[in-house]
């Protein structure tokens, strides 16, 4: 992945790929935002919904 990043990065214009870098952390920060305000912090819970995620 690293290596496809890099290509991905030479071939492509700056701005092109900082906005997308831009939107994909904002849209993270967004989500443990929102996660913060309802409570769904708890480290037992988060650990237990991951693994659920890891069975599927």
């Amino acid at each position: 992945m690293i290596k496809r990043w890099a290509k991905y990065v030479r071939t492509h214009d700056d701005s092109e790929w900082s906005r997308q870098q831009n939107r994909l952390i904002d849209s993270q920060l967004q989500s443990a935002n929102e996660m913060a305000a309802t409570g769904d912090t708890d480290p037992v819970q988060f650990a237990a919904a991951r693994d659920r995620l890891r069975d599927r």
